[in-house]
């Protein structure tokens, strides 16, 4: 036991100097690193509070280091404040000796009807967080910046952490700020693959007024990618409602929810407002088009898609759409001509020709859509172009 208080006492001594380097700071917690877990030093306040302040100082160095140019690891500064923080969490919990009275029982706070505790080390580290507490936000800019998720992610929630104690006013940071950490802290969740908890702190921020766009976008991007599309629709109609027709993805989901669900009516409202609002917008002329094909037919909704390929002629699903037009027209000929052999041919094949431009075009684009595969072997085996045919099956 004495060995340990000892060792204590001697990195005490080792941090006092007015020399200290990142370097010996280490040293001095390498030291100290035994009595962290030793059963005679491990459960008192005084090991762990000297742990905190070691990292903290550390952490000071580092920075001093950065203001006179020096080259500095970014990653190993920002996990000193880290760990200065798990430390003093340590250190708080057991720096807490319950009062007696003369008799030796338990005192009583008149006030509070508690048993009165006294603390020997909580005052210096609750100040050293409060003076270090705009630092976490920093360091979790800095960590994320060198790809350390995990460690952006700590370094923002423990400063949220901290903004949300109530037992010091120092710790009270603008609503603005805390929201803001939320956000990045969801964005660092999303890179760590963790899309639930990634979705859960982009509402945290949205809800504490963190109102930007980019908090609807990625929880969209979110939900998506986890395949919730009651949540995606939901999110669609209050990013819809917040930000208006300025930006048409909410729309398009919107509208795809009201096709789905073949309320036309709904999803006509929704896209001529669009329109409206984005009339240069080639995929809302496209969905137009598939809201009108939908319940009517595809030669309404034709002109829809040659104005979508108007605006943007690499708009793969505009291009797959318009030639659907001939390619079922083409069909539909076959069905009801009574003619058979060449005389079928040369009157539908010309037909098929005027398919294949689209459909060629946005397989070049997006080679991976299925109906629009199947569609061009169907034509290049009816128009005897069998390089074309072994060309895409080969492709497959």
């Amino acid at each position: 036991m004495s060995g340990q208080h000892l060792l204590v006492d001697q990195t005490k001594k080792m941090i006092s100097g007015l020399t200290m380097t990142v370097d010996s700071y280490e040293k001095a917690f390498n030291k100290l690193k035994p009595a962290l877990t030793n059963d005679e030093t491990r459960n008192r306040a005084e090991t762990w509070a000297l742990a905190n302040r070691i990292k903290v100082e550390q952490y000071d160095k580092y920075m001093d280091n950065r203001r006179v140019g020096k080259k500095m690891d970014v990653k190993a500064m920002g996990h000193t404040l880290i760990d200065a923080y798990d430390y003093s969490l340590i250190a708080l919990k057991l720096d807490t000796i319950r009062v007696l009275d003369k008799k030796g029982n338990p005192a009583i706070d008149k006030k509070t009807r508690k048993q009165q505790v006294k603390t020997k080390y909580s005052k210096e580290v609750v100040n050293r967080l409060v003076e270090h507490h705009d630092d976490y936000r920093l360091v979790g800019s800095e960590l994320y910046n060198v790809k350390d998720w995990d460690g952006a992610y700590k370094a923002w929630d423990y400063y949220c952490q901290m903004a949300a104690r109530t037992d010091d006013p120092r710790w009270i940071k603008p609503d603005s700020l805390v929201a803001e950490a939320r956000y990045y802290q969801g964005i660092a969740s999303w890179q760590k693959g963790d899309t639930i908890d990634a979705v859960r702190l982009f509402s945290v921020a949205r809800h504490s007024g963190y109102n930007h766009k980019e908090a609807y976008d990625y929880a969209l991007v979110c939900l998506s990618d986890m395949g919730n599309d009651a949540e995606v629709v939901k999110l669609a109609w209050d990013a819809f409602l917040k930000f208006g027709v300025s930006d048409p993805q909410y729309i398009r989901i919107l509208i795809n929810d009201f096709v789905s669900r073949e309320d036309y009516t709904g999803a006509n409202d929704l896209i001529d407002d669009a329109m409206a609002a984005n009339p240069d917008d080639d995929e809302l002329y496209n969905l137009k088009g598939l809201v009108i094909e939908s319940y009517q037919n595809i030669y309404d909704a034709f002109p829809y898609y040659q104005r979508c390929i108007e605006l943007n002629d690499s708009n793969a699903n505009g291009l797959f759409n318009a030639g659907r037009f001939f390619y079922n027209k083409a069909m539909e000929t076959r069905q009801n001509s009574h003619l058979y052999g060449k005389k079928l041919a040369d009157l539908v094949n010309p037909i098929y020709r005027e398919a294949l431009p689209y459909f060629e075009k946005s397989y070049a684009i997006n080679p991976r859509n299925t109906e629009l595969v199947n569609a061009l072997r169907d034509i290049y085996y009816k128009l005897g172009e069998a390089d074309k045919l072994q060309s895409i099956e080969s492709a497959q």
